[in-house]
């Protein structure tokens, strides 16, 4: 009888659970479809192909909401526009952009990290290297590394004075940043 009364409380934990992550999909949802009705206001449209753009949002929250096991962030996340003639130049250009601000966001962390390694490492005369001059070159290295980030959100639009605009936000797993980041101080240092 003990063991059916678990049984049943663990079932409908279970249920409650749901409908709470249902709910908070709800909201997300409602919360991308206001924010898509703003951007396409403002003249932001999807390329060709791509997902459409409250699709694109509720992914972006999605994961911006996600944590990991010690509830930290599970994702870094980076955000660019940058406008050029053609679509593909200002595309790419907004991707590294975005990309450096990856990379500039973990630079924090990296910073704690380096430090720890140069107190731990023997210096002789004339090798003192600061943690935030490795940090600043690891940054270029890392932004480097960060092979195939998440696309979260891709629009354009195009300007007044011609040409367009691209708006990229990309994401990162943080555990695979942070060892990115590891890898290239670690080519610093050594």
């Amino acid at each position: 009888m003990r063991l059916i009364r678990i049984m049943m409380a663990v079932v409908l934990l279970g249920i409650a659970t749901s409908t709470v992550y249902a709910q908070s999909d709800k909201d997300l949802a409602k919360q991308a479809k206001k924010e898509a009705k703003q951007l396409k206001k403002e003249g932001w449209k999807v390329p060709v192909g791509g997902l459409p753009m409250e699709q694109q949002l509720l992914k972006a929250y999605k994961l911006q909401a996600e944590t990991d096991a010690d509830e930290q962030p599970k994702y870094i996340f980076g955000q660019a526009m940058s406008g050029g003639t053609f679509y593909d130049a200002a595309k790419i250009q907004a991707t590294e952009l975005a990309k450096a601000e990856l990379a500039g966001n973990i630079s924090t962390d990296l910073t704690t990290l380096v430090t720890t390694k140069l107190e731990n490492r023997q210096t002789g005369p004339g090798e003192a290297t600061s943690a935030s001059e490795i940090v600043q070159k690891g940054k270029a290295l890392v932004s480097q590394k960060l092979k195939m980030p998440i696309t979260l959100i891709e629009l354009f639009r195009d300007r007044k004075e011609g040409g367009m605009e691209v708006q990229v936000r990309l994401a990162y797993d943080r555990e695979k940043a942070m060892q990115a980041g590891m890898d290239a101080v670690d080519s610093l240092i050594k």
